[in-house]
């Protein structure tokens, strides 16, 4: 009776300490699900900004168990547990838009999950990798595969200048030792054919540059370059006084406007600055470029944030590469 009692009492104790994992299980899915719970969760972050009303924290979902096959049939099977009692803790803290730090909290939030994405799309492409090569092994390794090409056509006549070219120098070495001024006259000529295309290249870079320089003296400057320009100087000047919240205002509008002039969007000031990031391509480089530097703006600008001399860095750095994008 002793021995059972103490059985007895061990799986108790499995049991209660169990319970919590149970309770806090994550939701079995696969790799394709999980990517698109990533995405939604974006989409509610962004939501989150933009209106504390939208930050709900029921609206996360449950945890992720994703489970996927690392070399298809036959193979083992991997999976990792995804939870979000941060994401939900920082929604809920959200509610409420004058907590300090809300747009920080929110952006490191995204950044996360920008993260996840990454990753799971780097597992997505090793998967499928994966059982592509998986497979095309098992087809190699059939009986049939196992055999030595013949050399193509294109293989042959290869070979064949190769050896035109040994035997056209092999008799020129064998001329050299009879008639000893062929192997300077050779070396000579070389040197000249190539010093002279040397300079025939010089000056066809050189004449491509004059062309180069006449066609920009040539251009006229557009009306949205010059305003671009303009608050581009306005943001300088602001930044020399120190005025860090106004040149950073400048340098928004300066991408705001070159943007617009690019025909990105049809001019309307009465945008909001989300609604710009919107207008452009998701997942691209300008997407990316404005919708970082629409935050800081907006965490400055709207959110009546101090600024310094780095985040006029940081903002000067986002407009030049939303300029070459």
């Amino acid at each position: 009776m002793g021995f059972l009692s103490r059985n007895q009492t061990r799986l108790a104790a499995l049991l209660l300490a169990a319970g919590p994992i149970a309770a806090l299980g994550a939701k079995p899915t696969s790799l394709a699900d999980y990517t698109g719970h990533l995405q939604s969760l974006r989409g509610l972050i962004e939501r989150c900004e933009a209106s504390p009303g939208a930050c709900d924290p029921e609206q996360v979902g449950s945890d992720d168990r994703v489970r996927f096959d690392g070399l298809g049939a036959g193979a083992n099977v991997s999976e990792f547990e995804v939870r979000y009692d941060w994401l939900r803790k920082a929604l809920k803290a959200a509610r409420d838009p004058g907590v300090p730090g809300r747009e920080s909290t929110l952006a490191a939030a995204a950044a996360r999950i920008e993260d996840a994405q990454r990753e799971a799309g780097a597992k997505a492409e090793g998967d499928q990798f994966a059982i592509a090569r998986n497979k095309t092994d098992a087809i190699l390794g059939h009986t049939e595969f196992a055999t030595v090409n013949e050399q193509n056509i294109w293989q042959k006549i290869l070979a064949g200048f190769f050896m035109w070219l040994d035997n056209l120098f092999s008799g020129v070495a064998r001329f050299g030792r009879r008639s000893p001024w062929i192997g300077p006259v050779l070396e000579w000529g070389l040197v000249g054919l190539a010093l002279a295309s040397l300079a025939f290249w010089v000056m066809r870079a050189l004449e491509r540059q004059r062309l180069a320089v006449r066609a920009e003296a040539s251009r006229q400057i557009e009306p949205w370059e010059e305003a671009s320009r303009n608050w581009r100087s306005l943001a300088e000047e602001q930044a020399a006084r120190q005025e860090w919240r106004e040149a950073i205002h400048c340098l928004y509008w300066a991408s705001i406007v070159m943007l617009e002039g690019r025909r990105f969007w049809t001019p309307n000031r009465s945008r909001t600055p989300r609604e710009y990031v919107g207008l452009l391509e998701p997942g691209s480089t300008r997407w990316r470029l404005l919708g970082q530097q629409t935050r800081g703006f907006e965490r400055i600008w709207y959110g009546l944030n101090p600024a310094d001399a780095k985040d006029y860095s940081s903002a000067l750095e986002l407009h030049e590469q939303l300029r070459t994008a």
